[in-house]
């Protein structure tokens, strides 16, 4: 039997187990997904509300990390590793979320505002070209 050469040590550093959400928020920064965001989708009503890319950003990161309800933030907002990482100082708790959730559901013109952010992230993938062609192949 062979013994693996590994050393334990301790340490005072702050852990998270979703390391892999940096990746997902890098790409967020580096696609400028906030600006475009909070250009095209309408502004909190108070001077103490949270952003729009704040809720969606949330929204992608849980959805990366595989939760899928509103009460699922509190793994991301709970990981004092993760939000120092991600400079995250502020997580909408659920029942922010679920508000304005409902308060898109209930205005008009949300799909225009997703069809704009939809727009320059396409922009930005296909390197601003004119035109792409679709080849849908039929296996069978």
């Amino acid at each position: 039997m062979q013994i693996l050469p590994y050393k334990l040590a301790t340490t005072n550093d702050k852990l998270t187990s979703r390391a892999g959400l940096v990746v997902v928020a890098q790409l967020m920064n580096s696609l400028d997904l906030a600006k475009s965001i909070d250009k095209h989708f309408p502004a909190p009503k108070s001077n103490r509300g949270f952003s729009p890319s704040i809720f969606i950003q949330t929204f992608i990161l849980m959805q990366h990390e595989g939760s899928f309800h509103l009460d699922d933030v509190r793994n991301i907002s709970d990981d004092q590793a993760l939000r120092m990482v991600l400079g995250l100082n502020n997580v909408p708790q659920p029942s922010t979320q679920g508000a304005w959730l409902r308060q898109m559901g209930e205005s008009n013109g949300v799909e225009d505002d997703w069809a704009s952010v939809n727009k320059e992230l396409l922009a930005a993938a296909l390197h601003k070209c004119k035109g792409i062609t679709l080849d849908i192949g039929v296996l069978g």
